[in-house]
């Protein structure tokens, strides 16, 4: 898979990405997501709680009901061990962004009115310091805050949910901006966590324009990302199957969004036949344990190193299928023949599930 000698790595992955497209325009099978098939929709989605579900989110947010807002100016945790006081820091004020989301799925199954204080509170408070610092790795949980609005916003004061679109346009026309062209961030999963707040931030901003552009920007991430073999360029720059998760993730979260706001992107196919869909099916023998990788052999990011030798979990040794228990959760509920995949893995949380489940 990778040659024995030291390479050029960059002159090298766009030597692959080449070699790649001219086979995979000869002879790889035309696989993608479609959701106009018959067997294609939310499938999972708008189910309602069960008790032992609802018992569950109601624990997750005991904290939320006991505990005041703790907001930051700016959370940075991108290129941070996990070990530094400066990561736990960000790491526990970050929680109130999950909080949001759990907070706004409860009032949405229960229309219990504390839930509904409790999620107004959280995001007034936030709103009311934060930020936005356009590192995406740092804000992809944003995708709470919009999330969360999503289930419940209709129901917030008028002036809470005016506040919040104008948060959501910013978020969306930052997440826009052009990249240098140079730059790896430009392409890899750097670039994919900017697509999922761009599209995110535009349907709740309610703006055609900024929507048609992140529809746009999402379109030219497939094109740029993933290869018509299915790889991610990440696959290439890192040699580790936990950044083509990574990479491909965000990617079906804004799919999902935007089908729940009624335009479906997930069977977008590039030029070359690259897609969503088609890196599912390559990421596949691995998630179910068919095939096996040593996790960053040769990554080109020195960080992943230090990750590494500070033994965080992940960064050597095999990948672990269970990393992809999310993505493939949300793939079965853009298309029903990832759902027997899903279940292998295990069904994610219903704190991670519930805001995708909202009515």
């Amino acid at each position: 898979m990778f040659p024995q000698k030291p390479f050029p790595v960059m002159q090298n992955l766009w030597t692959m990405a080449l070699a790649a497209t001219l086979l995979a325009g000869c002879s790889a099978p035309n696989v993608h997501l479609n959701p106009a098939r018959d067997d294609v929709a939310p499938s999972l989605l708008h189910v309602a709680l069960d008790k032992r579900e609802l018992e569950q989110l109601q624990r997750a947010a005991a904290s939320a009901l006991a505990n005041a807002p703790d907001p930051l100016p700016v959370v940075h945790v991108e290129g941070t061990l996990a070990t530094t006081e400066a990561y736990k820091r960000a790491s526990k004020a970050r929680r109130d962004w999950g909080l949001m989301s759990t907070l706004a799925s409860l009032y949405s199954a229960t229309r219990d009115g504390r839930y509904l204080e409790r999620y107004e509170r959280y995001l007034l408070a936030w709103l009311d310091v934060y930020a936005i610092s356009g590192n995406p790795i740092d804000e992809t949980d944003l995708g709470h805050w919009l999330l969360a609005y999503r289930t419940a916003g209709s129901a917030l004061a008028p002036t809470t949910q005016a506040l919040m679109r104008t948060f959501a346009c910013r978020l969306s026309e930052r997440y826009q901006e052009r990249q240098p062209p140079q730059r790896r961030t430009t392409t890899n999963n750097w670039q994919s966590h900017r697509v999922k707040l761009a599209v995110m931030g535009a349907y709740v901003c309610a703006d055609p324009d900024l929507t048609a552009g992140a529809i746009a920007l999402f379109k030219g991430q497939i094109r740029d990302n993933l290869l018509p073999t299915g790889e991610a360029v990440d696959f290439f720059e890192r040699d580790a199957l936990h950044y083509v998760v990574y990479s491909v993730e965000p990617l079906l979260e804004a799919a999902l969004f935007s089908t729940l706001h009624g335009r479906p992107l997930s069977q977008y196919v590039g030029p070359q036949g690259q897609s969503v869909g088609r890196t599912l099916e390559w990421l596949a023998p691995y998630a179910r344990g068919e095939l096996t990788h040593q996790e960053f052999v040769r990554s080109i990011v020195r960080f992943d190193a230090e990750r590494a030798a500070a033994g965080v979990a992940g960064f050597s040794g095999l990948f672990d299928p269970r990393k992809a228990r999310h993505t493939y959760w949300l793939a079965s509920q853009l298309d029903t023949r990832w759902a027997e995949l899903a279940a292998s893995l295990g069904t994610p949380s219903i704190v991670q599930r519930a805001a995708w489940m909202a009515k």
